[in-house]
């Protein structure tokens, strides 16, 4: 019976890799669910929904968006890592796994083995917006006000990553502007328009009605490219301040001991999604870049992200960023 069973185990060993290609060519065979880790009408929620859509018609099973917002993250990718199911794969950033263990004492994930990264897919645009009451048209000239006169500017950021490089920013420069909190990016977005802040770091979608109003205007952007949508707006880096530029990657991750092969399907699909020329422009509309590409760039994407995260963590307190 002992050999038997030696046997058994042999055989099962010897062909799991044949099972898991032969369900990998026929996935999905139910409906997928993606996890979201940010609120529903983000720009991160409206992408995954909209390549969703390409998606569910490639494979012929529904793709249902399940928002699971909260902590920067951190609760919708501790909810996917816990899943354990292979119908279920999660749209998110990765800050989550490149800032959020350096700033939150107990993570509900592993960020070095939980999620297989799959596909990247955008990247928001983040923006350096300043009330029109303020002489400043390029962050020269922003840091020249703020030497001037200390502490006089007032500043807020969206959450995370806005947040920590407009400091390392003031760090570096040896600036003093006060900082505001806000519960939501509806209120920043007002009162900058109102000028009861004058400068606000955030996605660019956030500061659309005060610009496109006429009471703000946009210095730069933090990306390591310049935003489609803002062709004329130098990168924070051409403007010479490394210590800004930070991407906002955003894409389709899976689950640990994902096969690679499923993976790897997956991501081709998603890459021929993202080319859908309705896709791309409903999305670069919303303020993010199109990126697509293969796990192997997605994954070099999130640790050069972390890298520079570390970089920021030697200027400033993250924690305490503000």
């Amino acid at each position: 019976m002992r050999r038997f069973a030696a046997m058994a185990v042999a055989l099962v060993a010897a062909t799991t890799p044949s099972l898991s290609l032969n369900a990998s060519e026929a996935w999905p065979t139910r409906p997928v669910r993606v996890i979201v880790p940010l609120p529903a009408g983000s720009a991160v929620d409206a992408a995954a929904r909209l390549v969703g859509d390409v998606l569910s018609k490639r494979w012929g099973q529904p793709v249902v968006v399940e928002n699971r917002p909260g902590a920067d993250g951190s609760i919708g990718t501790g909810a996917f890592a816990s899943t354990r199911d292979d119908h279920t794969l999660m749209y998110g950033i990765a800050s989550a796994l490149t800032v959020n263990p350096l700033v939150q004492d107990k993570l509900p994930y592993d960020p070095t083995r939980d999620l297989v990264p799959i596909s990247a897919v955008t990247n928001a645009s983040f923006v350096v917006a300043v009330h029109n009451g303020v002489p400043a048209r390029s962050l020269v000239d922003l840091a020249r006000l703020a030497r001037a006169e200390p502490g006089k500017l007032f500043w807020s950021s969206g959450p995370g990553l806005t947040r920590y490089v407009f400091s390392a920013f003031l760090k570096r420069g040896g600036l003093e502007m006060l900082y505001v909190s806000y519960k939501d990016v509806a209120s920043q977005s007002i009162d900058l328009g109102e000028g009861r802040i004058q400068v606000l770091i955030t996605a660019l979608q956030v500061t659309n009605t005060p610009v496109h109003s006429g009471k703000a205007h946009i210095i730069a952007v933090t990306n390591s490219r310049r935003a489609p949508m803002l062709p004329d707006v130098p990168t924070a880096a051409e403007a010479g301040h490394l210590e800004m530029t930070m991407d906002g990657l955003s894409g389709f991750f899976g689950w640990r001991g994902m096969p690679v092969d499923l993976r790897d399907k997956i991501s081709a699909d998603v890459q021929a999604a993202v080319r859908d020329s309705e896709v791309r422009a409903r999305i670069e509309a919303s303020g993010q870049s199109l990126l697509g590409g293969t796990p192997v760039e997605f994954e070099a994407a999130i640790e050069a992200q972390r890298a520079r995260v570390h970089e920021i963590a030697q200027l400033i307190d993250l924690r305490s960023a503000k």
